[in-house]
């Protein structure tokens, strides 16, 4: 990476378009296009017992709600590793929707898609999901303790195994 840039100005290609009001951006561009909102767990670790979405149906400009189970087989893979790291004992990527139980708070459980972002949010306050709260696992400390594991099967929380080692400039040390 080079320095030669560092306190001086910058020519942007953009700025004229941007500052002249020329600019798109993605509301100028698929006018008319669907949009989509997610009910979220407010769980850090929880089973999904239920998932009701009789009520939202009834949403007048909804086009889809979407579960896990709604989705088709390729799409409720987990979503691909892009850069495998060999320390990785138990690689990990997140399903698009949570599948059986969520493991941090804010993880997408339902996807709503509407004719607009209101009624796409509206329909998912309309969302009713049952969850089992599970221990949740806070801090290094109680991971490593692994009295409650995030996956089942990676024993005692640990994901990867690293070494890393720093020598002096000297290389005495």
């Amino acid at each position: 990476m080079t320095t030669r840039l560092f306190g001086e100005p910058v020519r942007r290609r953009e700025d004229p378009r941007l500052l002249t009001g020329r600019g798109r951006y993605l509301d100028d561009v698929g006018e008319g296009a669907f949009e989509a909102a997610f009910v979220r767990s407010p769980h850090a670790h929880a089973r999904i017992r239920d998932i009701d979405v009789s009520t939202a149906i009834d949403v007048d400009g909804l086009v889809a709600i979407y579960t896990w189970e709604d989705l088709p087989a390729r799409l409720a893979e987990p979503l691909p590793l892009l850069i495998p790291h060999p320390a990785l004992t138990h690689g990990r990527t997140a399903h698009p929707l949570a599948r059986d139980v969520v493991r941090h708070v804010g993880e997408p459980v339902v996807m709503v898609v509407a004719r607009d972002r209101y009624l796409a949010e509206d329909a998912c306050a309309l969302v009713e999901v049952d969850y089992e709260p599970l221990t949740p696992v806070v801090g290094i400390e109680r991971a490593v303790r692994a009295e409650t594991l995030v996956h089942q099967d990676v024993p005692g929380n640990v994901g990867a195994h690293l070494v890393q080692e720093v020598r002096s400039a000297t290389g005495l040390g």
